[in-house]
């Protein structure tokens, strides 16, 4: 089935190797790559004139980046079905986004962070943290500023869950297909911080992730006394694993981990690429 994947561009090196990032993860499955400018012309009433030129400027700006983005993927020829379109508008990015995943079935999102860390923590206001809060009803890929290739051996994909809550099979689709189209393994850690056995309910939520998991390489692990944030960066780099994936539920474990009540949670900011999966209505 073809897959739809929408990148957000600033025209950048760093969105070029997203971009590159994203041909290489799909290299054998057909897909059409969606590729987003988003600028804003902010309106100015007493200054028509000069506003309607801003806005032309912009957009022209925007289109030519686009079109020279197509002419450099001209240049690669990584699968004969991927197929290339380009969008711009004059939005919020954050609302481009969601215009564009709502107009096209977008199945995944990928975008880059600044420096060499995920920065996705929403208690700090950044682009990203501002965009995966806002956006609803699709997962995003958001990689470090320097990742540029996919690992060769040992694809890992950490997953960690306090099994509290119930999860459907589309909200873990994107972690599925991911570990389809990596030939990697899913990691599901529980971090037991307080020691207590599970409950008939966790035990439940669990037994549900064997089902929706059976078709690809998974294991359970465990951590006890220690805490979500301390547990997480242990467990990936004692086992040098290359991608963390995070449920983003309103209310739930996500929420829990960038609570700004401890600076070690604030300051959870992986190395590693993060797959954010949303909570679906």
């Amino acid at each position: 089935m073809e897959k739809k994947i929408l990148i957000p561009t600033n025209f950048t090196k760093h969105a070029w190797n997203t971009l590159v990032y994203a041909l290489n993860l799909y290299k054998n499955i057909p897909c059409t790559f969606y590729i987003l400018n988003a600028y804003e012309v902010p309106v100015r009433i007493s200054l028509k004139r000069n506003h309607n030129a801003e806005l032309e400027a912009a957009k022209a700006e925007s289109e030519n980046g686009l079109q020279k983005t197509l002419q450099g993927l001209n240049f690669r020829k990584e699968n004969s079905k991927h197929k290339f379109e380009t969008i711009s508008r004059n939005k919020d990015l954050a609302e481009a986004i969601q215009e564009t995943i709502d107009a096209h079935n977008i199945d995944l999102i990928l975008m880059v962070s600044r420096g060499e860390n995920v920065s996705i923590n929403a208690a700090f206001e950044n682009e990203i943290s501002e965009v995966t809060e806002k956006v609803e009803h699709c997962p995003f890929l958001i990689l470090p500023e320097k990742m540029q290739e996919l690992p060769t051996a040992k694809r890992e994909i950490v997953f960690p869950t306090n099994y509290k809550f119930p999860f459907k099979n589309k909200e873990v689709a994107a972690l599925i297909d991911m570990a389809e189209n990596l030939n990697a393994s899913i990691r599901i850690l529980y971090i037991n911080s307080d020691g207590r056995p599970l409950t008939k309910e966790q035990e439940q939520n669990q037994e549900a992730l064997k089902t929706y998991f059976s078709g690809v390489d998974f294991s359970f692990h465990k951590l006890t006394q220690t805490t979500e944030t301390a547990g997480i960066h242990l467990f990936i780099e004692s086992r040098d694993s290359n991608f963390l994936a995070l449920y983003k539920r309103k209310q739930g474990f996500f929420s829990k981990l960038f609570s700004q009540r401890f600076k070690e949670e604030i300051d959870f900011n992986p190395k590693v690429p993060v797959l954010i999966l949303k909570e679906l209505e």
